[in-house]
């Protein structure tokens, strides 16, 4: 089973991009988070999700890059790949800057912002003269976004602790256990014994409350819980749109579900790969 794992990774190259991200140092911070720093400057902590595949995989990396990436840190590392350098809806997926690239001075918005790779990257390119909003909903995951977005001196994105939802709720997030990646509304995990209660909001209290509206564009990725945040919308509309509808719930398919919804707005959609719904209004 872990073969097969290693050959999937190393047949998508994860392995040569990885050792493509010009390593400073890596190691453990003094608050016990994996980090890994780059050549340019630009930081990322992670969180220690350990894998019997990591020391199988760490064994494929050339020797240069196992002299400055800890076996510690590679999650980190796999993480700048998939969500900072490749930037996709899902690895090997639709770019979410496919339809849209986004510009100086821009305000974006993404929810699902996990630990703020992807977020990090839009900060980048929207400088400080832009702004980012970023929503998740998991608490740990919330605490490394916060530390990702201050340590690299990111004063110009607004980090929001709530789920998304069509109405002002308390939610119960499920989660397979130990695994900050897969948490849901709407689904329900096998391999999971986990779950936490949440306070969610609508798009129009949380961009009202915090002042700051994406105009220009927002990524939408909520395990099944998309078309509710967008629901929660109404008081303005961003200009482009990227959502993962990967999840159909209530035997319902969420790409056109999603895409009714947004036609019925103005927009104009198309679906990318079943799953994947790309939306932008006429200037």
């Amino acid at each position: 089973m872990f073969k097969k794992v290693i050959n999937l990774y190393v047949r998508y190259g994860i392995v040569k991009k990885i050792e493509q991200l010009h390593i400073a140092e890596s190691g453990i911070d003094p608050e016990g988070d994996p980090y890994v720093k780059l050549e340019n400057g630009t930081i990322f902590y992670g969180s220690q999700q350990k894998f019997k595949r990591d020391r199988l995989l760490y064994k494929f990396l050339n020797s240069t890059t196992r002299s400055v990436l800890s076996l510690d840190a590679l999650q980190v590392a796999m993480d700048i790949v998939i969500r900072y350098v490749e930037g996709g809806l899902k690895y090997k997926g639709p770019k979410k800057q496919m339809q849209y690239t986004v510009k100086v001075g821009d305000h974006v918005a993404e929810m699902g912002a996990f630990q703020g790779f992807c977020s990090l990257k839009l900060a980048q390119q929207v400088t400080e003269s832009g702004q980012v909003i970023c929503i998740e909903p998991n608490r740990d995951n919330f605490r490394l976004l916060e530390k990702n977005m201050k340590s690299n001196n990111c004063s110009h994105v607004k980090c929001v602790n709530y789920g998304v939802w069509d109405s002002e709720s308390e939610l119960t997030f499920n989660m397979r256990d130990n695994d900050g990646q897969s948490s849901s509304v709407e689904l329900n995990y096998k391999e999971s014994d986990a779950s936490y209660s949440i306070k969610a909001k609508p798009l129009d209290s949380i961009f009202n409350e915090i002042g700051v509206f994406p105009r220009d564009f927002m990524i939408v990725q909520l395990n099944g819980a998309e078309i509710n945040a967008l629901k929660g919308l109404n008081t303005f509309n961003p200009r482009n749109l990227a959502i993962a509808a990967r999840y159909d719930t209530k035997g319902v398919d969420a790409a056109k579900e999603i895409q009714d919804h947004l036609i019925a707005k103005g927009y104009e959609t198309s679906i990318v790969e079943h799953d994947y719904v790309f939306a932008k209004l006429d200037a």
